[in-house]
């Protein structure tokens, strides 16, 4: 019985984790230089970058390329912003 209450709830768990909507966490796209061109971004919630994905790359790269340039870009306006509040608080 407890194997089957442990699968359900993982069960609801997934079910629940497919049901969020992430464009109610977008932020404008975001547009940046790299060595191959400009990639566009769409970011989110600055602490989901795992969410954080190209939308548009420059020929001769890879969609997996460019959702890692996302995510680089997402974890630098993180660390800004959380700098920002660390230097007002002290």
């Amino acid at each position: 019985m407890k194997k089957l209450t442990l699968v359900m709830a993982i069960a609801a768990t997934g079910a629940m984790a497919g049901c969020v909507n992430k464009t109610a966490y977008e932020s404008n796209p975001v547009k940046i230089q790299t060595e191959k061109g400009a990639v566009i971004c769409q970011l989110y919630m600055r602490d989901r970058v795992q969410w954080d994905e190209s939308i548009a790359v420059p020929s001769g790269m890879t969609k997996a390329e460019g959702d890692a340039y996302c995510v680089q870009e997402g974890h630098r306006q993180y660390q800004q912003a959380h700098n920002r509040v660390v230097a007002g608080s002290s």
